[in-house]
């Protein structure tokens, strides 16, 4: 099936502007009035809700510097049966894609190396950003202080409270990050989904694993998490490499790289 075959198209209201919402095979397209092309593929899609006339639209989607962002979508219908319509068809889709990708993750392949997520957060009182992969998290701090990398099939529980989720990990050991409200649930479901499937579905078939290679805080990991948070922001390490300050601004390495 074509990716350019057309669905169906209607107009709706995006907040107080109009836009065109057209159903491919693959994505959405909206074109608000005045405004640029947006398209969005099912498999970013998080969560679909309908309200009688009205749909939000949850997505992941990367901006231009590589960063995951969050898209809150809410459209609004002229009658409730084409409100329907598209809820049962981007819900579908949606699901349909989110099943593709699990059946990938659950027989081993790995289509792409970057992260789900990319959120702002906080470990104890130390700021730094931390990067949601498919089968571990990383986080990396701004300024001084030691890195952290957890692999799912090392957590014991995930427990929310307040903000934060505290996992825990190993021999009474913990790691806790708050994290941003706008995201707070999304991730939490995440995380819980995906770590219980991988003890399920996963464990039996990788027995012999090295957690200290790929697990905890400080010198053992620092390595792995900055390859993999400079990966993630598009950095090459060459002397024009780019540098992350504590402001989240950034800005060129003085002198280049050491030779």
């Amino acid at each position: 099936m074509s990716d350019e075959r057309l669905i169906r198209s209607e107009l709706a209201y995006w907040n107080d502007d109009k836009t065109s919402v057209e159903l491919y095979e693959d994505y959405i397209r909206f074109e608000p009035v005045g405004s640029k092309t947006i398209e969005i593929k099912y498999a970013n899609i998080a969560s679909c809700k309908r309200y009688m006339k009205e749909l939000l639209v949850t997505s992941k989607g990367s901006s231009d510097s590589g960063f995951y962002d969050i898209h809150y979508i809410p459209l609004k219908f002229e009658n409730k049966d084409v409100a329907e319509y598209y809820f049962s068809f981007i819900a579908e889709r949606a699901q349909q894609f989110a099943d593709i990708s699990q059946t990938d993750r659950d027989t081993g392949k790995k289509k792409d190396e970057s992260p789900i997520y990319t959120i702002p957060s906080r470990m104890g009182f130390t700021e730094g950003v931390l990067y949601i992969y498919d089968d571990h998290f990383s986080f990396r701090v701004a300024g001084q202080g030691e890195n952290a990398r957890l692999h799912y099939m090392d957590v014991h529980e995930i427990i929310k409270n307040f903000g934060t989720l505290r996992f825990s990990y190993g021999r009474n050991e913990n790691m806790t990050f708050q994290i941003p409200k706008a995201i707070y649930a999304e991730l939490y479901n995440y995380l819980d989904n995906r770590i219980k499937n991988m003890h399920v579905h996963e464990i039996e078939s990788d027995p012999d694993y090295d957690r200290l290679g790929r697990t905890g805080i400080g010198k053992q990991v620092n390595d792995i998490v900055i390859a993999e948070s400079d990966a993630a922001r598009g950095m090459l390490d060459d002397e024009n490499r780019m540098m992350s300050l504590e402001t989240g601004r950034l800005k060129r390495r003085e002198g280049g790289m050491p030779k």
